[in-house]
């Protein structure tokens, strides 16, 4: 009997652990975005953002920053999709909710550029594979 309840224990700890894992997805360490992807973003960004979040993307007074250790600040420990949807609702500040899901995928690949992830396959532009990606602090 107690050879059972064993067996039943583990393989219980194993299943809630592959369930965990499945749930975590990746993360910004992963090449989550594409190179070209992160170009289109920088077009666009130069179009749409740069007025307002500064060329280099470094922000001022009440306009965050989008790359370097204040970004990296807000954002760590959230999800891509946790971003994605910030910009979809906010941006641009000037006409908000007007960027298409794929321009949203190119600046967030941009902004993941720029805050110097690497790159590797194509960005999703739908919200549930987004919310599967999760910030951590970039590996140099």
């Amino acid at each position: 009997m107690k050879a059972n309840a064993f067996w039943v224990g583990f393989v219980a700890c194993a299943s809630l652990t592959v369930a965990l894992f499945a749930q975590s997805g990746s993360s910004t360490r992963s090449g989550v975005y594409a190179a070209d992807q992160a170009a289109q973003g920088e077009t666009l960004y130069a179009q749409q953002c740069a007025m307002c979040h500064g060329a280099s993307l470094a922000g001022s007074g009440q306009t965050p920053a989008l790359a370097g250790p204040a970004f990296l600040h807000n954002w760590v420990g959230q999800t891509v999709g946790d971003l994605s949807s910030k910009l979809q609702a906010t941006m641009p500040a000037t006409n908000p909710g007007s960027l298409k899901p794929d321009q949203v995928s190119e600046l967030v690949a941009f902004i993941l550029k720029s805050n110097h992830y690497p790159a590797g396959k194509k960005l999703p532009s739908d919200q549930n594979s987004l919310n599967n990606i999760h910030f951590e602090a970039p590996g140099h």
